[in-house]
């Protein structure tokens, strides 16, 4: 074989072992720079928001119950309809408590649904919802969960007074920014769900999984991420 002929075979080498790379490849990019900028805006503000309840007397949640928690929802700009007949949305994340007691990667998630049937007029309110039971996260990942059905939403207690966490009842207790605490109302007939699109648009990643979310250290993205679970552990 010729100079010639063994350059041609190695570049044919080269072409075809690229191919099948790009081939089997599993990641696909997704998302415009604007719907990532979007989304590090609702990480932002869900801080923010969590910021804000934990340091007003009237909704901050006591250190023992924040520390029993598995998992912190934070919901922001629910609805401006009437909560007491009427549907609501309201956009937010998910995280998750780790083995070592950090906070996992945030999942975005949105609220709907049809009534508190809570007093809260025309106003919109932003959400701290703190998951206490692995079987709420469990109906959360798989998809299947409704607040006053499958899945119990209660008020939180609130205060800097030592709080026994046992003494707290529901999977999900619930924190309000506009007008205080649910006041031991229940939260009936709301659903939470992940945002794929949005997901996808601040990972990067198309048909990027909750769970994968969760779990995959790699997918850790900017440093707003950092701030958020400084955040949290700073509550506990």
């Amino acid at each position: 074989m010729s100079a010639f002929q063994r350059a041609i075979a190695i570049c044919t080498g080269i072409v075809l072992a690229t191919a099948t790379i790009l081939g089997t490849a599993t990641i696909t990019w997704a998302g415009t720079e604007e719907e990532r900028e979007d989304a590090i805006e609702e990480l932002n503000r869900s801080q923010e928001i969590f910021q804000e309840i934990a340091a007003n007397p009237d909704t901050q949640i006591p250190t023992e119950v924040m520390r029993e928690s598995k998992a912190v929802i934070i919901i922001t700009n629910v609805g401006q309809g009437g909560f007491i007949f009427g549907g609501r949305r309201g956009d937010g994340l998910m995280v998750l408590r780790e083995a070592n007691s950090t906070w996992s990667n945030p999942a975005f998630m949105t609220l709907g649904g049809g009534s508190f049937g809570l007093q809260f007029g025309g106003r919109s309110s932003d959400l701290v919802m703190l998951v206490m039971t692995q079987e709420a996260i469990d109906d959360i990942l798989d998809g299947d969960v409704e607040l006053g059905g499958n899945v119990t939403g209660t008020a939180g207690p609130v205060g800097a007074t030592v709080v026994d966490p046992a003494a707290a009842n529901g999977d999900i207790l619930i924190y309000s920014r506009s007008s205080g605490l649910f006041g031991g109302a229940t939260a009936g007939a709301t659903s939470i769900e992940f945002d794929d699109e949005r997901n996808e648009a601040f990972y990067g990643v198309e048909n990027v999984t909750p769970s994968q979310i969760f779990t995959n250290i790699n997918l850790r993205p900017a440093a707003s991420v950092a701030s958020l679970e400084q955040t949290l552990l700073l509550a506990e």
